[in-house]
């Protein structure tokens, strides 16, 4: 039982990234067939899509730099 839960911990912990798209193939594996085998562990990714999607929108509505701030920033590089 112990392993087992450590095991369910490594994919929880590995939701974000899957959500991201950035595991690889074997870990994307990993999480897919936990997921479909664990409605709590489901339920806990549609918590980081949800987290993800408003992280996207809020990053979106801060819109570009103004030209200012980019000449500086170029400045100080």
């Amino acid at each position: 039982m112990i392993e087992e839960d450590a095991e369910r911990l490594r994919i929880e912990f590995l939701l974000p990234w899957y959500a991201a798209g950035t595991l690889s193939r074997s870990e994307s594996d990993r999480v897919e067939k936990a997921l479909a085998g664990d409605i709590e562990l489901a339920r806990r990714y549609a918590l980081v899509l949800e987290e993800l999607a408003e992280t996207i929108n809020l990053n979106e509505a801060l819109g570009e730099p103004s030209a200012s701030v980019a000449a500086k920033l170029f400045a100080a590089i």
